[in-house]
């Protein structure tokens, strides 16, 4: 009874569909997470996990791409509820993730840092937060290539490969530009989204998961995936990163060819989104007649996007027309279909189930996934200006 009465205490009833209070939730998930960081002496930093398991499969504060994440949904806590124990433990985990500024290999540098230190110091305003964005901003400017006028996403024998996972790193470049008023990090930002923009994307606004270039000239060598269904499909994550990227963008530069490209990534999604809202883990796997997961976490990250990018529509209809839909993608990703909640067979502590880190089935699917988590709680926090 004690069980049943401890779960009840976060359902809600919106519009008719079971829902979970999130943000509630995760801090009593994350409140678990936080003694296992504890216990590890900070070396617990969980990447993915089966919910029907006890154990995330974790990274370390400076190893892997996925650091950050931990952190962040921690100071999205805070900014549901600002007190000194959520405070405390989002420093906590964060701290040990300044290391990551000083990376010789720092590909993934604003997921990491922007998380965690971008949030803290928008929340705090200390500049020693600020430090390690400049930091960070300024070792992951040593992976631009002026040939090829793009950041490097990984060190590969096959060439200068680009991922369109990285438009969310310039977020990093574009902060600490504006910090400062160092122009070189705003070009070096605006150049990757410019040519990212006429390269990785095919006529009706899908995108390519990675483009290699020829270092020597910049030209393009091939268009391909790592994590989608093939290289001509579209991986679901990889076009919310690409949605979630060009609104960024756009809020530092005001470019309206960024700006129009995150609608046109959007409208395609928006035409291809099954009922429920939750994308399949690529566009075109075909699922109509074999089984295939979802992505939760592509959902989550669209959803993000789509909160922000309504703030820069003059339309008021197409301004209504995206929140409704990350509302909705947040009803669903709140119900029990998809929230680690309540089934007696859950044993992980997490938010979200159903994440795909793709390819199906080679990589883990059916999971938890550390972003998909945090792009919920920013969603929700996000959303909660527009109440």
């Amino acid at each position: 009874m004690a069980t049943l009465l401890f779960y009840i205490t976060f359902l809600l009833l919106y519009n008719g569909v079971i829902t979970i209070d999130v943000m509630r939730y995760a801090s009593v998930q994350y409140s678990i997470l936080y003694s296992e960081f504890i216990d590890s002496q900070g070396q617990f930093y969980p990447y993915y996990g089966h919910p029907l398991e006890e154990d995330w499969t974790s990274t370390t504060a400076v190893t892997g791409w996925t650091s950050g994440f931990f952190p962040g949904v921690f100071w999205n806590i805070v900014q549901y509820n600002a007190t000194r124990e959520a405070l405390n433990r989002a420093l906590s985990v964060t701290m040990p993730t300044a290391a990551f500024a000083n990376s010789t290999s720092p590909y993934n540098a604003g997921f990491i840092i922007m998380s965690g230190f971008g949030t803290a110091y928008r929340l705090l305003k200390l500049k020693e937060y600020l430090d390690i964005v400049i930091t960070g901003a300024h070792s992951l400017a040593t992976q631009y290539s002026p040939t090829v006028r793009c950041l490097r996403s990984v060190d590969s024998r096959e060439g200068y490969l680009v991922y369109i996972d990285n438009m969310m790193n310039l977020e990093l470049l574009f902060e600490a530009s504006n910090q400062t008023k160092d122009q070189s990090l705003y070009n070096l930002a605006w150049q990757h989204a410019n040519r990212t923009m006429y390269e990785q994307f095919r006529d009706d606004n899908s995108t390519y998961h990675v483009v290699e270039y020829n270092e020597t000239d910049g030209s393009v060598i091939r268009k391909y995936t790592v994590q989608g269904y093939a290289d001509w499909s579209t991986w679901s994550r990889g076009q919310s990163w690409a949605i979630h990227g060009y609104t960024i963008a756009y809020r530092y530069t005001k470019y309206q060819p960024f700006l129009d490209r995150a609608i046109g990534a959007t409208n395609y999604v928006l035409l291809r989104l099954p009922n429920d809202s939750i994308p399949y883990w690529d566009y075109d796997a075909p699922y109509n007649s074999t089984y295939q997961p979802r992505d939760t976490s592509a959902a989550a990250i669209f959803a993000s996007a789509l909160v922000e990018l309504s703030e820069y529509m003059s339309d008021p209809s197409l301004k209504d027309r995206y929140l409704s839909v990350a509302k909705s993608i947040v009803d669903q990703l709140s119900s029990p279909n998809y929230m680690i909640y309540g089934d007696k067979d859950y044993k992980l502590s997490a938010l979200l189930a159903n994440g795909t880190i793709g390819p199906y089935p080679k990589n883990p699917y059916d999971v938890a996934l550390s972003f998909g988590d945090y792009y919920l709680t920013q969603t929700i926090i996000r959303l909660m200006k527009h109440q």
